[in-house]
């Protein structure tokens, strides 16, 4: 491993984390909590779940084959999208839509760089 590939797995968990933030506040909000309680509770939820998934994740990611490694993050991603359009995108359709497509930009390009710096 060298130092490019601990960045780019450093922002793909920043990048990661964010969205999944947002959507746990927004299920804390629809559930009845107050803002500021619902910030405080999915950045607890993020900081204490995190890092055991991770401590319990990495063995088992060193002992499985390529193809079964690419389906299981595959599916991990899916629930992600799954889950930031079904609470993300009712709330993304009451902002201005040149917010939206700036962050859809942003998206795909941190997406492209990471593919071509692969290559």
């Amino acid at each position: 491993m060298n130092i490019f590939t601990g960045f780019v797995a450093t922002t793909g968990m920043v990048l990661h984390e964010f969205p999944e933030g947002i959507i746990t506040c927004l299920l804390l909000l629809k559930g009845g909590f107050r803002e500021r309680n619902a910030l405080i509770l999915a950045f607890l939820a993020a900081a204490f779940t995190t890092p055991p998934g991770m401590l319990v994740s990495y063995p088992i990611m060193g002992v499985l084959d390529q193809s079964t490694l690419g389906a299981l993050l595959s599916l991990s991603a899916a629930t992600l999208v799954s889950a930031g359009a079904t609470h993300l995108l009712p709330r993304a359709e009451q902002e201005q839509k040149k917010y939206s497509f700036v962050a859809l930009g942003g998206g795909v390009l941190v997406a492209v760089i990471i593919v071509f710096s692969k290559a």
